[in-house]
């Protein structure tokens, strides 16, 4: 047996083996990535069809993210989460690429930041 055809036996039973939380704690890092991708993009952005993507996908996301909290098992934190989810959105529709509405975003990027670096040490399996 080869070393590539082993490690793609390998690579099959993991994927069959994991589990929903695994699955779910990957997808929400891959989301607050996207989101982080996004909003580095839009304070990056020096016109308003530059912004327009980045608004879009970074909305999504955090519509995601906020979707995927459960209330009844997180309970403090989960409320913490939306609040902070929630201030980002906002910071995104007042958003007019100015100062003062640039250094809003740039705050919901930091603490989005900070959420995923949390995620990343919690991820059960690590990152892949």
């Amino acid at each position: 047996m080869n070393t590539a055809y082993a490690r793609a036996g390998y690579a099959r039973t993991l994927e069959l083996t994991e589990t929903d939380n695994v699955k779910n704690a990957k997808a929400i890092m891959f989301a607050l990535t996207q989101l982080i991708g996004a909003l580095e993009e839009l304070l990056s952005a020096q016109t308003a069809e530059e912004r327009e993507q980045p608004l879009e996908t970074a909305l999504s996301r955090i519509y995601l993210l906020q979707k995927c909290l459960d209330f009844d098992k997180g309970r403090d934190l989960a409320v913490n989460l939306f609040k902070v989810y929630e201030f980002a959105r906002q910071s995104l529709l007042k958003f007019k690429g100015n100062d003062e509405t640039r250094k809003s975003v740039q705050n919901a990027l930091e603490y989005v930041t900070l959420i995923s670096e949390g995620w990343e040490e919690v991820l059960p399996t690590g990152r892949h």
